[in-house]
């Protein structure tokens, strides 16, 4: 053991204390100070035995750290002791708070200084990322649903494309078929050969339902719009659904005092509202509610799909049945898709109110809940134009036929024979050519015919209406009448002024539109085809618009 001056220890220490108020000492367990740095003037000076050093010392004797008030220089420190081993004797060291409270504040205020800036900086940056990529995510969903719609739509499309592409040759079929039997209605007599015959022709019938709301679907349907005001049909139709209707479903109808005027066909729409309430019927086995609403809405662009703007009429027919499941709403609208049991259904019903709704320059939405019930809302566009009354249907039975010459132009030879008889059976007599070209060639050739009936669709260069817009420029004078199983021109044919019948037709619609077309009267015979020098005469006359009719089949 060697003795060493408290002195040396103080010079020691003095080198260590690198900041303002530092303290470092070494010290007996009695309490008696060593070596102490800043030195104390009374050296012999001793902590009392209440001292919180000592009496941290006697509670932890290896080693301890505290914060006091100094008994010697009443300075607070933050003060750390650790015993020598072997020996009675404490090493402590000692920085004053308020010198770290100092220290802390000067790093602080360089941190402030340079830090919050880029803090605030980067915060900045995180934040406008943040909403970048809540946008990002937010047209990421929106692109996914419109690309879904969109998807759903490309694929409504190709079935209607499909379903329109077979409708001309499926409703020449049916032509066909219900011509023949018509025919031999009138050589059978026989109750049993007469059933089977009303057996065919329940069958044809029922193909042309299906056919007419493929059409439907597929926007090929001709349509005969007129300004319709849903505010007064709507009550209207209350009694047709109700006798539609079971007697435990109760009809409630919600219109507005204002107008909802739409332009529609108006048979289309009754067959849309009458397929919903059926479909509803069957989603509430035990009774309900049907509910029918129209109000004026404005839309702009993203509440419905393909982005329809404007003004429309929103009719929404709801239910509160079993509703529809969730994987089965998004295919509702697509033709024989259907969630009824097997023969209680042909999927048809909604997409001819799709194909009708589209076709009418709106569309058509459903929403369910399933269990609790569904709405199906139809968007048609708003008219301001002035709602006409309906004028009532004047009937003539004298005029059961009719006298003069009709040129059949069709292309297919079994069509062209059923459609003579039924021309023969009115009493006309008839010429039958297989194509545009012919038909002209003939009127050049021949010059006397009263009213030519073409079909629109045919092989060639020219189809029906070319022909029809041909013989308004030649022979003004000189009537025509389209059909058609299914053409896309069928409703320019329409719009353009010339009567349109729909295959499969019947006698009697044949001859209200021979009637409407302007044919020969029953005890007329006329339409002789002008000369070169009359057609001279009367070109600068304005030609007849006549208005479109259809035989309406339910």
């Amino acid at each position: 053991m060697i003795a060493v001056l408290p002195t040396h220890f103080e010079d020691f220490y003095s080198r260590m204390a690198r900041s303002h108020g530092g303290l470092f000492a070494i010290m007996h367990a009695d309490g008696s100070f060593l070596a102490r740095y800043p030195p104390l003037q009374d050296r012999s000076r001793t902590l009392a035995p209440q001292n919180m050093l000592r009496t941290a010392i006697a509670t932890q004797p290896e080693t301890g750290l505290y914060t006091v008030t100094s008994q010697v220089d009443a300075v607070e420190r933050r003060t750390g002791y650790r015993k020598l081993a072997g020996f009675p004797i404490y090493v402590l060291a000692a920085v004053e708070t308020a010198a770290i409270e100092n220290e802390w504040r000067s790093i602080m205020a360089g941190h402030l200084v340079f830090g919050v800036p880029v803090t605030l900086l980067l915060a900045g940056i995180i934040v406008v990322a943040l909403e970048r990529t809540r946008r990002m995510y937010t047209e990421a969903e929106r692109r996914e649903a419109a690309e879904g719609a969109l998807r759903q739509a490309q694929r409504l499309e190709a079935i209607g494309q499909l379903t329109g592409g077979v409708a001309h040759d499926f409703n020449n079929l049916l032509m066909i078929v219900n011509g023949s039997v018509q025919r031999l209605r009138r050589g059978l007599s026989k109750e049993d050969q007469t059933r089977f015959l009303d057996m065919i022709t329940t069958a044809t019938q029922r193909g042309e339902s299906l056919t007419r709301q493929l059409l439907s679907f597929s926007r090929r349907q001709t349509l005969t719009p007129t300004v319709i005001d849903l505010s007064k049909l709507l009550p209207d139709l209350k009694d047709m659904l109700h006798r539609s209707l079971r007697g435990d479903i109760e009809i409630k109808v919600d219109v507005p005092t204002e107008p909802c005027a739409v332009r529609v066909d108006p048979s289309e729409l009754e067959l849309a509202i009458l397929n919903l309430a059926v479909n509803a019927r069957d989603a509430m086995p035990h009774g309900g509610t049907l509910a029918l609403r129209a109000k004026p809405v404005k839309l702009r662009g993203e509440a419905v799909e393909e982005g329809l703007q404007g003004d429309f009429v929103a009719l929404r027919v709801s239910d509160n049945g079993t509703g529809i499941p969730p994987e089965a709403l998004p295919h509702v609208f697509e033709p024989f898709f259907t969630t009824k049991e097997a023969g209680k259904g042909t999927g048809l019903g909604l997409s001819q109110v799709y194909g009708f709704a589209k076709q009418s320059g709106g569309t058509a939405t459903a929403s369910s809940a399933f269990g609790r019930g569904t709405t199906i809302t139809l968007y048609l566009p708003r008219c301001y134009d002035v709602v006409q009354p309906a004028k009532p249907e004047v009937r003539d039975e004298a005029q059961s036929g009719g006298a003069g010459r009709v040129l059949v132009v069709e292309d297919t030879p079994e069509v062209a024979e059923v459609c003579s008889a039924y021309l023969e059976q009115l009493g006309y007599a008839v010429t039958s050519v297989s194509s545009a070209q012919a038909a002209l060639d003939f009127l050049e050739r021949k010059g006397r015919v009263d009213l030519v009936f073409s079909d629109i669709l045919m092989p060639g260069a020219m189809n029906g209406l070319d022909l029809a817009r041909i013989i308004r420029e030649r022979y003004p004078r000189l009537p025509v009448l389209l059909s058609t199983g299914y053409s896309g021109s069928a409703q320019d044919a329409v719009s353009q002024g010339f009567v349109v019948l729909q295959k499969p037709y019947s006698i009697a619609s044949l001859r209200k539109c021979l009637q409407e077309a302007g044919a020969a009267p029953p005890t007329a015979v006329s339409g002789i085809v002008p000369s070169a020098d009359e057609r001279q005469e009367s070109a600068g006359r304005r030609p007849k618009v006549l208005s479109a009719s259809r035989e309406a089949s339910r």
